[in-house]
């Protein structure tokens, strides 16, 4: 079974969190709203893809302020273990620059964010956008 290592991070600015939007033709998740992420590339650590993947996807360059563990889900259809490692992130602004992945972003306050926890669609990422939104709104991060 291959594994596969990815990360997602939270990123709060200004008591907000940051979701984006993914493309209309994303193969996985067409118009689903994520958090910003991706796979290790290389010998990356965990830490330098949540950077990478966040400046990458949102134009922000962060400080990972905690590492909320590891969800592993195994896809025997498609034979991998996906290992999900999840960040919380403090954003240095609100100005986001979009990349080609995503074509909306949205800066959810904690009551939002409850909202959308509950109405996110399902699958791998929208579990762990979920999850993190959820904890996010409870006032569990920071």
């Amino acid at each position: 079974m291959r594994r596969v290592v990815a990360t997602v991070v939270l990123v709060v600015f200004d008591a907000r969190a940051l979701v984006l939007r993914r493309r209309p033709d994303d193969r996985s998740y067409a118009h689903a709203w994520c958090l910003p992420g991706g796979s290790v590339e290389g010998d990356e650590t965990i830490e330098q893809t949540a950077l990478r993947e966040t400046e990458e996807e949102t134009g922000l360059v962060v400080d990972l302020q905690g590492a909320l563990g590891m969800h592993a889900v195994k896809l025997a259809r498609r034979s991998m273990e996906l290992h999900i490692h999840r960040f919380v992130a403090s954003g240095p602004h609100d100005r986001v620059r979009l990349s080609e992945e995503h074509v909306d972003h949205r800066w959810l306050t904690r009551e939002l964010a409850a909202r959308a926890a509950r109405d996110l669609p399902g699958g791998l990422a929208g579990e762990a956008t979920a999850e993190l939104l959820d904890r996010f709104a409870r006032g569990e991060l920071p």
